[in-house]
């Protein structure tokens, strides 16, 4: 009886020591065992648009970093990607007492993303099209090798979690903000509808906000806004900020965009308003506010620029007025060619993408009926009276009216 005893007591000491020495494991590789499982979880739940190289937790401090993301860009379009982050560092707190309970992510800081908007020749638009992406592709994953004397234990606890069954999608698993906040990112244009050559154009070091209307299952993106500052073509002296609102739902275009200029090169956007300009502009810079309002592919724009340093000339048979009212297209040459060093110069755009009209703004209207009375003035006056010395010159009854005209207009 006793040695029956001895042999329980030497069995419940075994099995104490195997308990100290699994909590001793368990608590050696406690954050390695959360973040291989919450890793593995996470992984398995990704949209299929979407591919990530790591997901790292900081316990500690309640950070996840995600790295190198990328969504994928509808088929046909010359970048796998259209969009490529190299680090997206997410505050966050949990719901509950383990992963399986989920994270609300309350703070997006994206580390130099690269997002690429691509507008193929028959018109379509990538930014618009993620919706047929969302079904099509397994998210691919690249693991990191681990060092040699972490692996085994790391990957014995990762296959294990790979084998439990999980049938939540990842919206169950981390409820998210929807603004990002943007640092030192880079937004490139290719619009291949515009010129035979695809037309290039960047805005770099960018700094702002992004904010996404996701829908409940994260699985669409149902509007986009951004607000930020950044450098055209990279150039520190040309300075652009904006706001900007996208429907991508929409079968149409359907946008607002306001944008602050300053001290831009104007020869950039050439094949943007060569089309519909009766001049050649050779040399230029504008700064001011511009508007680009589409709905549904209608446009709805007011912009108001200051230009300088403009050299141009006029085209031959006037070529690029027929978006114009035939009428003005003199007296707007007249007015820009009246002021080359420096002018204000404002202007509308309204009808489709498609056929686009413009028209003069408040402030051109005003500069050429102001040139239109002083085109009178000259036809009218007739030869000055010599004056006497010491006396002032006495104004005709025309030069009177011509006067009080200039002083209407």
């Amino acid at each position: 009886m006793r040695k029956k005893g001895m042999g329980m007591k030497k069995v419940l000491i075994v099995f104490l020591l195997l308990l100290v020495v699994a909590a001793g494991v368990v608590y050696r590789y406690r954050y390695e065992i959360f973040q291989v499982s919450a890793e593995s979880i996470i992984m398995r739940n990704l949209p299929p648009y979407v591919t990530v190289n790591r997901i790292v937790f900081d316990l500690e401090n309640r950070i996840l970093k995600v790295r190198d993301l990328g969504i994928r860009n509808p088929e046909g379009y010359s970048n796998k990607f259209l969009a490529r982050i190299d680090e997206i560092t997410c505050r966050y707190r949990m719901k509950g007492r383990n992963i399986l309970d989920g994270i609300e992510v309350t703070e997006i800081v994206a580390e130099r993303p690269v997002i690429r908007i691509e507008r193929l020749r028959d018109g379509r638009i990538n930014v618009n099209e993620m919706g047929r992406v969302m079904e099509l592709v397994k998210p691919a994953v690249i693991e990191e090798e681990e060092a040699p004397e972490k692996a085994e234990p790391v990957q014995r606890i990762k296959r294990f979690v790979e084998k439990i069954p999980f049938r939540r999608s990842i919206s169950d698993l981390i409820k998210l903000t929807d603004t990002v906040d943007i640092k030192r990112g880079e937004v490139i244009f290719l619009d291949r509808a515009v010129s035979l050559a695809p037309h290039r154009l960047t805005f770099e070091n960018i700094n702002g906000k992004l904010v996404l209307g996701l829908s409940d299952d994260y699985r669409e993106v149902l509007s986009i806004a951004s607000r930020g500052r950044g450098f055209v073509n990279g150039d520190p002296t040309q300075r652009i900020d904006w706001v900007i609102s996208h429907d991508p739902t929409a079968r149409e275009l359907t946008m607002s965009n306001r944008y602050e200029v300053r001290d831009v090169d104007i020869i950039q956007f050439r094949p943007y308003y060569d089309e519909h300009s009766p001049i050649i502009i050779h040399r230029g810079r504008f700064s001011g506010s511009l508007v680009f309002d589409f709905d549904h592919g209608n446009i709805g724009s007011m912009n108001t620029l200051v230009l300088k340093g403009l050299w141009f000339e006029v085209k031959e048979g006037r070529r690029g007025a027929a978006s114009w009212q035939a009428a003005v297209i003199p007296d707007v040459i007249r007015y820009l060619q009246s002021r080359p060093g420096e002018l204000t110069f404002d202007f509308k755009i309204k009808g489709t993408m498609k056929e686009p009209r413009f028209y003069p703004g408040p402030h051109v209207k005003r500069a050429i009926q102001r040139l239109a009375v002083e085109k009178i003035a000259e036809a009218l006056a007739g030869p000055e009276e010599a004056a006497k010395e010491g006396a002032q010159p006495v104004k005709t009854d025309i030069e009177k009216v011509v006067d009080l005209l200039k002083d209407l207009f």
